[in-house]
């Protein structure tokens, strides 16, 4: 994942990462395996979790040996601040990136850290 900018890295005990930026949030960790479900079906359990009224969702097929993205967008009722819940598959597994940042004007960086991950080689 490439992230604009300068970061500062915490690593927490139950397998989430998390960065800092100024302005800016993003958490990393992998969701749980999914054997005997197709992505139609987790993507359905991954909407039933997520909190309700997104301002937009996004499905994108995938590359670099990903499977397929999906994401939710949320924005608070001002406008002031964003969250952006990213899924990146791969098999029966997939990645769960959280984006916030403090300007829904300044949105885009999220998207691109979301869109740029891709599959470890060492894997």
């Amino acid at each position: 994942m490439e992230l604009p900018g300068p970061w500062t890295r915490e690593i927490t005990d139950d397998g989430v990462t998390r960065w800092r930026a100024s302005g800016r949030a993003m958490r990393a960790g992998p969701g749980p395996s999914w054997r005997c479900a197709d992505g139609a079906d987790i993507i359905a359990a991954l909407d039933a979790e997520l909190p309700p009224n997104p301002t937009a969702k996004v499905g994108e097929g995938g590359r670099d040996g990903v499977g397929h993205r999906a994401a939710w967008l949320y924005r608070d009722d001002d406008g002031i601040e964003f969250t952006l819940y990213g899924f990146t598959f791969v098999d029966g597994a997939y990645l769960e990136t959280v984006f916030t940042g403090a300007a829904t004007a300044d949105l885009e960086w999220a998207f691109e850290a979301w869109r740029s991950v891709t599959r470890s080689g060492d894997e």
